[in-house]
């Protein structure tokens, strides 16, 4: 008898919750997400500029599995300049943009990465270029600063008006996902295979991600201090929403990745507590850092399909060392809010 009454208020209790969960799902919509047309980022006087065909644009097949050589790759885009730099020659591109790529030991992925990215920028008519942020050494993997350190050699070598930072294990399947910023952060990557095909939460901001030169700038680009797996694209989303700009993205089904299988990284202990302080250090944890953003470059390769800048980002801090006004963290509602649903 025990057993059965212990049974219902058990049931009892799940329902309560699931019933909870739909509550504050329905209360806590993103209303500062957007869902806008990837046609809609070609604004401006048309006359001269580049035109898609979009009925020849469309899913393609993706081929994760299989590990393209360079050499069938440079074949297939004979185009490409050295730095793995690509501009359309029958008309003017809407924006210049960087396809900036945290990296480090993912040969397999970069190759069948390269394979499917030059084709479809290509086929968007985009004045692109490839480039590697790659952190030298084997120690702790910083993808913030990775990006931030990117970000600054990237403008060295164009005046690009767009920047894409993007993972090197995530193949769009849609060519008509454009690769073009908006007046906001624009999220490209809606949903991934390994996931069903679902957005992990509304405020995701990792993967892919777009944003203009101006904007990254005026949001003191991604944070420097997390070292490990994790939070800084949560960061970065919470600095794009606060500073007033919209997360807008494509339709969930022209913004559809495959991931390309890879092991996963553990995920940074310190990270949530971190993202905690995250509204009291963005102003000061970011490009404007000097200490933050010492870096020095290893080397910069211009190879066939891409410009690789390995840099040695350090090392990070001892825990003692990173303070900050604990007092002015956000809330543990805020914290749940911005991941759930």
């Amino acid at each position: 008898m025990r057993g059965i009454r212990i049974k219902y208020v058990a049931v009892q209790l799940a329902v309560a919750v699931y019933i909870g969960l739909i509550a504050f799902a329905m209360f806590n919509s993103c209303s500062h997400c957007a869902v806008t047309s990837p046609k809609t980022l070609m604004k401006g006087p048309a006359e001269g500029k580049c035109q898609l065909d979009w009925d020849s644009l469309g899913v393609r097949e993706v081929h994760k599995s299989f590990v393209p050589t360079e050499e069938l790759i440079q074949s297939e885009n004979p185009a490409v300049k050295k730095g793995g730099a690509w501009a359309p020659t029958n008309c003017q591109p809407w924006q210049r943009v960087a396809i900036i790529i945290p990296y480090r030991d993912r040969v397999n992925s970069l190759l069948i990465f390269l394979r499917r990215i030059h084709r479809m920028l290509q086929a968007q008519k985009i004045h692109y270029r490839i480039i590697l942020a790659e952190q030298a050494g084997t120690g702790q993997f910083n993808r913030g600063k990775l990006f931030n350190m990117g970000f600054l050699e990237a403008m060295k070598l164009d005046n690009f008006d767009c920047l894409v930072f993007h993972d090197v294990d995530l193949l769009p399947e849609d060519d008509r996902n454009l690769y073009l910023c908006d007046e906001h952060g624009r999220h490209l990557e809606t949903a991934t295979d390994d996931l069903r095909y679902h957005l992990k939460y509304y405020n995701y901001a990792g993967g892919v991600v777009a944003i203009s030169v101006k904007n990254f700038k005026d949001i003191n680009g991604y944070a420097n201090g997390y070292w490990g797996w994790g939070n800084e694209d949560d960061d970065f989303s919470a600095r794009i929403t606060e500073s007033g700009l919209l997360l807008t993205r494509p339709p969930e089904l022209t913004g559809r990745y495959q991931m390309v299988p890879h092991p996963k990284n553990s995920r940074a202990s310190s990270g949530n507590s971190m993202f905690f302080g995250w509204r009291t250090r963005w102003h000061s944890d970011g490009l404007n850092d000097p200490v933050g953003m010492n870096y020095s470059v290893v080397r910069v390769e211009e190879a066939a399909l891409f410009t690789r800048v390995v840099a040695d980002i350090g090392s990070p801090p001892p825990s003692s060392s990173v303070t900050w006004d604990r007092s002015k963290d956000v809330s543990l509602w805020w914290f749940l809010s911005f991941y759930y649903p």
